[in-house]
């Protein structure tokens, strides 16, 4: 007996929608986040970065939904994990911008990229194509981030970046641990 990976993941599997709706939830919490962030800033080159991408990230958050609700979910879904609570709580309370591209850019959003992209080849069509959608627009994201980083970020101030960044993958990763394993467990299937 061995084990061989499936190409794909069934539409109806139960951890793929724990995963779908896990995106959903980051992708709300993103859409609170500029809101409140674009209200707070005093930079009006953050300001307009982040009003143009406040419209991606509420698509995104649609889109996800959408695909949540095709799959056989429910919006609104189980109560978010409280890691993830604490994490987007915790981008908050940071006060300048340049911390909040470190947590939200290149921590957040190059983590959810991360996992989309290992999930495009082995989804349906149609939830490849959405994640495909969210990659693309998040790396464009993304390398608005790095343009701002690049003029704001100092020797001083790379060390205390590169910090965040880290405590934000290590929440992300504490927080995706079970529905990601969850969802690879699945691809497993017995060969007899």
């Amino acid at each position: 007996m061995g084990y061989a990976l499936r190409s794909r993941f069934e539409p109806s599997s139960p951890a793929l929608l724990e995963v779908v709706e896990h995106l959903w939830q980051m992708k709300r919490s993103g859409v609170g986040l500029l809101e409140r962030w674009i209200s707070q800033t005093v930079d009006s080159d953050t300001r307009a970065g982040l009003g143009s991408q406040i419209g991606d990230e509420r698509r995104h958050y649609r889109l996800m939904g959408e695909q949540a609700m095709r799959l056989g979910g429910r919006l609104p879904v189980r109560p978010q994990q409280e890691a993830l609570t604490r994490l987007f709580a915790e981008i908050e309370a940071l006060t300048a911008d340049l911390d909040r591209l470190c947590a939200f850019h290149r921590g957040v959003k190059l983590f959810t990229v991360d996992r989309c992209s290992h999930l495009i080849p082995v989804v349906d069509e149609s939830l490849a194509e959405t994640l495909e959608t969210l990659v693309h627009e998040d790396e464009r994201h993304i390398r608005w981030a790095d343009t701002r980083l690049e003029r704001l970020l100092t020797y001083e101030t790379m060390r205390a970046c590169n910090l965040t960044m880290g405590r934000m993958r290590t929440v992300l990763e504490a927080a995706w641990e079970q529905p990601w394993q969850r969802l690879m467990r699945g691809r497993e299937r017995r060969v007899e």
